[in-house]
């Protein structure tokens, strides 16, 4: 492997998998650690949390990095033109910054 501009893309895309790994796994203990369904009041208290607040911040860029990271590659294999390739980035970009938006939206807008 060579130390072009290809490395880093890769490597984010394993250090974003092991955070995600470990990222779902806390938050299933955390929603199913009870041994029923989550009730209202325990989202409530992770939801007024700045720390889980936080976490579910870094939780959601993360996830969205490794996914359209991943659509990204995925894309590279197919041999196009630079134009589809520079209209798919752009795409991506945009459903990338739509939907950490809407996430900031729903995790900054809860009130209790």
């Amino acid at each position: 492997m060579t130390c072009g501009s290809s490395l880093w893309p890769w490597l984010l895309q394993r250090i974003s998998g092991l955070f995600l790994s470990a990222g779902v796994i806390i938050h299933f203990w955390m929603l199913h650690k009870g041994g029923g369904p989550p009730v209202y009041e325990q989202v409530v208290a992770r939801l007024i949390s700045p720390c889980w607040v936080s976490f579910y911040f870094l939780l959601l860029a993360v996830l969205l990095y490794h996914g359209l990271n991943g659509a990204w590659a995925i894309f590279l294999d197919f041999n196009t033109s630079s134009s589809a390739k520079y209209i798919f980035k752009v795409t991506l970009y945009l459903i990338g910054f739509c939907t950490f938006t809407a996430g900031v939206i729903v995790l900054t807008g809860f009130t209790p």
